[in-house]
């Protein structure tokens, strides 16, 4: 990481601590609009330790149905289900899974919206103390042609067993809309949601190294808003991951790696970006595999796209006891 990176994290640290779920938008806006961009410079081929949290090898749940799943995400209020979606022309729908089966169990219009390119989901706090709601990131952008990137925000719907088709009111769905600094164009599968702070991350898969993008809290949904540039991963081709629901551990995944990171009750986002992860396992590695998440324990599942002719299968990695 940059010097200058890190002098400026040292001095801001005390604003943006183990209280920083509490602090006032305010300064969480000031926080972003004084950082300087990291850089970092670890090689993922090489020397990175591998986690000793989970199995090297995962449980196989069962075959999904969905042709072009993109995203994954633990379901609060439905327990035993996660949600899901397809990507570029696709429905505007989100799918509830048995995470015992991999069988969609639900299907959820979204009323009024249309799936550009639907490439992940995340699930936490937002607007509404107590509430939970689902983040839907409209960022994908595979010829990086796109004026402006979207994210649908509405409150996590719930299921009632036997009854399988739902609409999302139009009325129920917020929108951030936003763009890039300099109007720049990236493709992104990587949203990611800090629930201490309800800042949305984007991580860009196609650049040389992922950028990370941050979109600061409270974000107007009444206005176009420019992202903020945190930092760059040294690898690339990012196409999923996902936060913790408590906020301690992240994972992000390219199509050949599972990269985990841990951070403390006194970090902050940057700190866990600009920590050197470790190496989860991802056996076996999956055709276009694209979907990744943790459960509430901090188990994760993977969910890839149909591809070669090989049907997709939900695969499960159980918490080791540590």
């Amino acid at each position: 990481m940059k010097t200058c990176s890190f002098i400026t994290l040292l001095s801001l640290l005390s604003l943006f601590s183990c209280d920083q779920a509490s602090d006032s938008p305010d300064t969480i806006q000031d926080f972003w609009e004084s950082h300087i961009p990291f850089e970092l410079e670890y090689s993922t081929s090489l020397g990175l330790v591998r986690s000793n949290r989970f199995p090297e090898t995962a449980e196989a749940r069962g075959e999904s149905d969905l042709i072009e799943a993109s995203g994954i995400v633990i379901s609060i209020e439905n327990e035993g289900f996660l949600w899901t979606h397809e990507d570029k022309g696709n429905q505007n729908e989100i799918y509830l899974l048995n995470i015992q089966t991999g069988e969609t169990a639900a299907i959820f219009k979204l009323d009024g919206v249309f799936n550009r390119d639907w490439e992940d989901i995340e699930i936490g706090p937002g607007p509404e103390e107590g509430a939970n709601y689902i983040y839907l990131g409209e960022v994908g952008d595979n010829d990086r042609v796109y004026r402006d990137y979207k994210i649908y925000r509405f409150k996590e719907p719930t299921f009632v067993s036997g009854t399988s088709e739902y609409t999302i009111s139009s009325d129920e769905i917020e929108t951030i809309t936003f763009q890039y600094p300099g109007n720049t164009k990236h493709d992104v599968e990587t949203l990611l949601l800090d629930p201490w702070t309800k800042d949305l991350f984007l991580v860009t898969k196609r650049d040389f190294h992922s950028i990370i993008y941050v979109l600061p809290y409270p974000q107007n949904t009444n206005e176009q808003i420019e992202a903020v540039k945190v930092g760059e991963f040294p690898f690339t081709r990012a196409v999923g991951g996902n936060i913790s629901l408590d906020g301690n551990e992240m994972l992000i995944k390219t199509y050949d790696f599972i990269l985990h990171w841990t951070r403390t009750g006194n970090e902050n986002m940057v700190d866990m970006f600009t920590k050197t992860p470790q190496l989860a396992p991802y056996n076996p590695t999956e055709p276009q595999g694209e979907a990744i998440c943790f459960d509430a324990e901090k188990s994760y599942y993977t969910l890839s796209e149909f591809s070669n002719a090989i049907v997709p299968i939900l695969y499960f990695y159980q918490r080791l006891e540590e």
